[in-house]
């Protein structure tokens, strides 16, 4: 996710500046920043998770959350879905008016990243102050 948001924020940098308006420029530059800030949150939670293993009878286990699970993938498929729905809509200018109704789809993608967000933040929580 964070390769794809460089070489696509960088495209956008370079390939696209003299070809599209300033405004679609920065609705292709506030795509690719949530791709960027997702997938670093993303990766610091992943680096958090790896080291909370337990060890029941000599096996090393990981607690299996499904509401944790549930929560990751509204993150990243409401990025994608986000993102994409930007970036298409900033490519208006040069194919046309096929792509303007995609505005309406980006925030779909963002209450799912704001939902699995506070997932996230739900189960920090909850393990963090477990009940006594």
């Amino acid at each position: 996710m964070l390769g794809t948001a460089v070489i696509l924020g960088a495209f956008g940098a370079h390939g696209l500046e003299k070809k599209i308006s300033a405004h679609y420029l920065g609705t292709w530059k506030t795509a690719s920043e949530y791709l960027v800030y997702n997938a670093l949150g993303l990766m610091a939670f992943a680096s958090y998770k790896s080291s909370q293993k337990h060890i029941v009878d000599g096996v090393v286990k990981h607690r299996d959350n499904l509401d944790l699970r549930i929560s990751i993938f509204a993150v990243i498929l409401g990025v994608f879905i986000f993102s994409i729905s930007l970036y298409l809509v900033s490519l208006n200018q040069l194919i046309g008016e096929n792509f303007k109704y995609m505005g309406m789809v980006a925030p779909l993608g963002g209450i799912l990243m704001s939902f699995g967000w506070a997932g996230v933040g739900y189960h920090f929580y909850k393990y963090k102050h477990p009940k006594k």
